[in-house]
């Protein structure tokens, strides 16, 4: 079949040979092909992965108490439970945060036990939790890279923290209505109830109050206070001072303290006190030091982080307010930086091999040659990726940079040769076909080994496998493709190469000329020259 295969190239090399400057304008025009396929595909930080569990965080009103958010976690977790392919769950109540935050973490079937995957898992029960009134509960299924975060984080900052309210309800509704992404929310929730409890200072002098007196009564009756200790069968109690649930459930509850004042006797709190009730944020976020909110969000299947990272960067630039700047952080931080840190990756490897190359054959113009075969894979990995649907990401991008090394092998076998064929004498054209003809097989041999080598890859088979699919379409795409046209690329640039060369190595050398100079030494007549021959060096 080589033989056969050989034989074959040999004619068409021929006549690719005869027209080197039609097979150059192919090449070229693969490569605009290549940009548009570049800017046609999708972006993101790497594909979603089944790693067997998936997260549920549970946002309760603010004010909630724990046993407020305990009935509805119950409920939530009654339709995890009865989902096909759960294998168990467990629930946290203020996770990382006040009473009204919950957690759930769900664990899946092994692989081999369950037909459907996470992500077919969440799209089942979300549904079901939109129906559970009185909380918002969204399922996200972890990052590949770890992290228990929404893959989308967008950071607004801003100074003035009333514009920045402002500008959080605006982008919120904004982002509500992008196609593509669900449980849209902010760590900025302007929404807790609070009691303001200002002190009447003259009223509570002339009653002999102090103000210290006032405080400490009401962090201990409401809050609660450590006064003491005790072991009870190796165990350490604590003793909290505080009333009970009942008589601190309203906040006409105040009226009923007293504090003692002048002469022992008891001041009822309301009599030196008045009392407000407002709503305020829960915490103050800060994003390098400066006030902000950060905007999470999931990601319907098909919509990538890099098309929501878009639509909220045009959002924001239309409907936040001025002086507000915005930012990255989690997993849409990763994908930004990563996606800049592996183009320098690759012109590195791209200049590097180019050192190389030129080193090796002590040329500055044959490693352009060699280097050919890379727009080709390039090519070649981006049309496999927008064929099967996949993405530029982490994965397909490092394809990207190992193809470098694995497709210029062939233009090396093929200028080697060639070169070796020149310096015995034979002219470029004739170097080429033999260096065609005998380094096809080697090459043919190569590329088919490594494309099967990342066949598994390629196909994704076993648990996890699928993130790692676009690495080993974009491997078997550059290296079929590069394969097919390097062979008739490389050969052609080589002969336009060599052919300009020999033209201007035989151009004739210019005519000796003959220039006037000063007179020489001691020569005093009149009008006397002396003659001087310019030569050119080759």
């Amino acid at each position: 079949v080589l033989t056969g295969v050989t034989t074959r190239y040999g004619r068409t090399l021929d006549r690719a040979l005869s027209w080197p400057f039609m097979v150059i304008g192919g090449g070229v025009a693969l490569t605009a092909a290549a940009i548009v396929l570049f800017l046609s595909l999708k972006r993101e930080f790497v594909p979603p992965e089944d790693r067997g569990f998936f997260f549920t965080f549970v946002v309760a009103p603010e004010g909630a108490t724990v046993q407020y958010t305990d009935d509805y976690m119950t409920q939530l977790e009654a339709i995890v439970e009865r989902t096909e392919g759960v294998k168990s769950s467990f629930a946290i109540i203020g996770f990382g945060g006040p009473p009204s935050s919950g957690f759930l973490g769900t664990i899946l079937d092994d692989w081999n036990d369950r037909k459907r995957s996470a992500q077919d898992i969440i799209g089942e029960v979300q549904p079901q939790y939109f129906g559970v009134p009185g909380v918002f509960a969204f399922a996200i299924n972890p990052p590949a890279f770890g992290g228990f975060g929404a893959p989308v984080q967008f950071v607004v900052q801003n100074r003035d923290f009333e514009a920045l309210v402002r500008g959080m309800d605006t982008l919120v509704a904004r982002a509500g209505a992008i196609p593509g992404l669900l449980n849209v929310d902010t760590d900025l929730r302007v929404t807790k109830p609070e009691l303001v409890v200002t002190l009447d200072r003259d009223r509570a002098e002339d009653l002999g109050v102090p103000a210290r007196d006032i405080a400490t009564t009401l962090q201990t009756l409401l809050g609660g206070r450590d006064v003491s200790r005790f072991t009870s069968e190796n165990k350490l109690y604590d003793v909290i001072l505080r009333l009970d649930p009942g008589e601190r459930s309203t906040p006409s509850d105040i009226s009923g303290l007293h504090v003692r004042g002048r002469n022992g006797t008891l001041v009822p709190l309301d009599a030196v006190t008045r009392i407000e009730e407002r709503i305020g944020p829960r915490q103050l976020n800060h994003h390098n030091r400066v006030r902000s909110f950060t905007l999470s969000a999931s990601m319907a299947p098909g919509f990538t982080l890099g098309q929501a990272l878009d639509s909220l960067n045009a959002v924001a630039a239309q409907v936040l307010p001025a002086g507000s700047t915005v930012a990255l952080a989690g997993e849409s931080r990763e994908f930004s930086e990563s996606g800049s840190a592996l183009y320098f990756a690759f012109a590195l490897a791209l200049i590097f091999v180019f050192m190389v190359l030129a080193a090796q054959f002590e040329s500055l113009l044959h490693p352009f040659t060699v280097l050919l075969a890379v727009p080709l894979a390039v090519t070649g990995a981006l049309a496999a990726l927008w064929l099967t649907r996949s993405t530029l990401n982490v994965y397909s991008q490092i394809a990207m940079i190992l193809l470098i090394g694995l497709v210029t092998k062939n233009s090396i076998l093929l200028v080697t040769y060639a070169n070796d064929l020149r310096a015995r004498g034979h002219d470029a054209l004739t170097a080429m076909r033999e260096a065609g003809r005998i380094r096809l097989r080697p090459i043919l041999m190569t590329s088919v080994s490594a494309i099967f080598g990342a066949l598994p890859i390629a196909l994704g088979l076993g648990a996890g496998a699928g993130s790692r699919r676009p690495l080993g379409y974009a491997i078997i795409g550059g290296l079929a493709v590069s394969t097919l046209l390097t062979i008739y690329l490389v050969p052609a640039v080589f002969v336009v190469f060599e052919r300009m060369r020999e033209r201007r190595r035989a151009a004739p050398a210019p005519a000796p000329t003959v220039t006037p100079d000063r007179p020489i030494m001691g020569d005093y007549r009149p009008g006397a020259v002396r003659e001087t021959v310019s030569l050119e060096a080759k």
